[in-house]
Formats: structure tokens, sequence, C-alpha cells
């Protein structure tokens, strides 16, 4: 029974110790994913999917918790519908996460922050009266009434999620919730949100 609860206890402090790195370990994750990633104001709307990639460097600033910033690569946007067209919304951003992190517990940690992100591309196809076309999005005009697209170059977003390290690969869930604009669509003002999944694999760098 002594040898059985002496098994247990160093295979429970294996598990729930993983993820405690040295306060002031420097670690670097590059990660890889996908994103599904829609807008507000538009009336009817599908998810885009997308990809995400880029690199997380973290600092354990306390046992449990952890700081850390990333850039990452992320093609967002919606497939949207409107009465008098639809299309495709594109935007591909340089996202900069700076997150809170928690470890919990048995590999997970809690996570949250504040993102902003840099729009690098905004491209759309458009269909009007069944004519398809494909369009550069800055200030572009959607139809016969005038409507039309004004995209923000930069915008923040809060990141909450939670993730999963084994064996130094970290499985990252994340909700994007936009707080800024991300465009002016017919004087209606549009904000991302962005499920968001990524495999990393955690380095440490000192």
């Amino acid at each position: 029974m002594k040898k059985f609860l002496a098994i247990a206890g160093i295979v429970l402090s294996s598990i729930s110790g993983f993820a405690q790195n040295e306060v002031g370990t420097l670690t670097v994750t590059p990660k890889i994913g996908i994103n599904a990633a829609n807008m507000t104001t538009f009336e009817k709307s599908d998810y885009r999917i997308g990809f995400t990639a880029g690199a997380e460097l973290g600092y354990q600033a306390l046992t449990d918790f952890t700081v850390s910033i990333a850039a990452l690569y992320s093609q967002q946007g919606t497939n949207a519908h409107t009465e008098w067209s639809d299309g495709t919304i594109k935007l591909d951003y340089l996202n900069l996460p700076i997150m809170a992190n928690y470890y919990w517990d048995y590999g997970i940690t809690l996570k949250v922050g504040l993102q902003p992100s840099i729009n690098l591309s905004a491209k759309g196809t458009v269909n009007n009266n069944g004519q398809k076309q494909e369009c550069d999005l800055d200030d572009a005009v959607i139809d016969e009434w005038g409507n039309g697209i004004l995209v923000k170059p930069v915008l923040v977003s809060l990141p909450v999620g939670i993730a999963y390290e084994k064996n130094n690969f970290v499985f990252d869930l994340r909700y994007n919730i936009g707080l800024t604009e991300a465009l002016k669509f017919n004087n209606k003002r549009a904000t991302n949100f962005v499920f968001q999944f990524t495999l990393g694999y955690k380095l440490p760098i000192k």
C-alpha cells in the first residue's frame, strides 16, 4: 500500500508540475492552426475557415503564471449575404496577442489578454445580380446604390482561451472577441469574432 501511494504521488506530481518552468524562464512556441471567423452586423453570414501560423514568446513570471506575446498571421473575415448581394470578405491580419496565462492543473492553462491586429490584406468576392467580381475591399463600392466597405487598418480584440500541454506540445483553443470595428459596411460598423485552434511546440530559450 505504501509503495502504491508513493508511486501515485510521483505520478500526480509529474502531471501537475510538468508545465511549471523555473521563474525567469523564457520559451518560444511555434504554432500553426485554423480559424473559424465571422463578423457582426451582416444580416446573414457564414463562418470563413482560414489558416493561422506564427510563434509565441513566453516569460515565466511566477510559478503558476506566465505572460506571453505572439505574432500570428491570421486569415479572417466572413461569408456575408444581404438582400442585394453576397460574397466572401477576406481580411488577413498580423495578430499580436498579449496574454496572461495561469497554469491551473493537469496540464490545463487558462488564458486572457488583449490583441492588437494590423490588417495586411482586404479582398473579396462579391456576387451582384449573378455576376461575380474579385476586388480589393479598401474603399470598395460594391453595388449600384453606392454602398461600400471601409476597412480599418488597426483593430483590437479580447482573446480568451484554454490550452492543454503535454510533452511540450501545446493545444490552444481561443475565442477572439472584436472590441473595435474591423470595417464599415453600408454605414454600419462590423467587428470580428474568431474561434481559433492551434498546435504548438514549446522550446526553452533561457
